[in-house]
């Protein structure tokens, strides 16, 4: 399943979040987010298997962003998200 992100992950700027590399994201997000096997941290830890060449700590801070979006769509779809008050 997480060989959605494959073709965002091959781009050599995905973990810049350049609003394109953003976009790139979300159209591979949308392949698999309402799948309810899909894991976030479990695609973090694909990407960060996938990730070569590139410095830890950017691949680290890319990784976090990305899983935080993919949780926050996730819950936002299948309504886990809190009333606001």
């Amino acid at each position: 399943m997480y060989e959605a992100f494959d073709q965002f992950l091959q781009v050599s700027t995905w973990h810049t979040r350049h609003p394109i590399d953003e976009q790139r994201f979300l159209d591979a997000l949308k392949q698999v987010v309402r799948n309810h096997d899909f894991n976030p941290d479990e695609m973090g830890a694909y990407m960060r298997k996938q990730a070569r060449g590139l410095r830890k700590e950017a691949v680290d801070e890319a990784v976090e962003h990305y899983v935080c979006e993919a949780w926050a769509v996730k819950r936002y779809l299948h309504g886990a998200v809190p009333p606001i008050l």
